[in-house]
């Protein structure tokens, strides 16, 4: 790496040496040697006229393990912060990224600072709201939409973006259909003292153990027939 300098000697005894965190710019996500590295340029680095110093540096994760893990790249031009193992230039590692003047923040801070977010680049979001109430929403890009809500004794509601949506709460479940609602299954159990249906029922077969009663109408002979 033509053009390096500092004031240090790293600590397996080669010049230069750098300790401490550095900025740095995402430039590729695909480890030739399929080691999960991230290539990364040091725009700070090199001589005069010459700032396209690169390396491969390895990403650190809260959870890294064979063949599982948490796996969150940087996007590419995406700024990081690196170290360098034992201030070796050549073994560098992301430590965490930053946001700046051209990468704002994917929600306005405020001095409540309630708002706990994961924002994609297609717009999909989590958010977690330390509010009173506190709740959790699942949101995509499109709007369809989860929503974990610890008002009064907590409700949950998935809404589809403008149509149909199912709110439970600790006593009742609501399903609304812009068109319709089916449900399909071997067997369906309903139990319950009282069913009330608005409109018109419609069946190919009704059995009934006791009665089917009604205040307008009575059965005729061939009915009963």
């Amino acid at each position: 790496m033509a053009g390096a300098t500092a004031a240090h000697t790293s600590a397996d005894g080669s010049a230069p040496g750098y300790f401490g965190v550095y900025p740095a710019v995402v430039t590729d996500l695909v480890d030739p040697e399929r080691l999960g590295r991230i290539q990364v340029r040091f725009p700070w680095l090199g001589a005069a006229g010459d700032r396209d110093v690169r390396a491969w540096a390895t990403l650190c994760s809260p959870y890294a393990d064979g063949d599982q893990g948490l796996q969150i790249l940087p996007e590419k031009e995406s700024q990081v912060v690196v170290a360098f193992e034992a201030g070796h230039l050549r073994r560098p590692y992301i430590v965490g990224c930053a946001w700046n003047g051209t990468a704002p923040l994917p929600t306005p801070a405020t001095r409540a600072n309630d708002l706990r977010t994961w924002k994609t680049r297609s717009g999909s979001r989590i958010e977690f709201d330390d509010g009173s109430p506190p709740k959790v929403t699942v949101r995509t890009a499109r709007g369809h939409q989860v929503t974990l809500d610890d008002a009064g004794t907590g409700t949950v509601t998935v809404q589809i973006a403008g149509g149909a949506s199912v709110r439970v709460t600790a006593t009742s479940v609501d399903i609304s259909g812009m068109t319709s609602v089916s449900v399909k299954a071997a067997k369906v159990d309903v139990t319950t003292p009282v069913a009330t249906f608005s409109g018109v029922v419609r069946c190919e077969v009704l059995q009934a153990n006791a009665a089917v009663a009604s205040p307008v109408y009575s059965p005729g002979v061939c009915n009963l027939l």
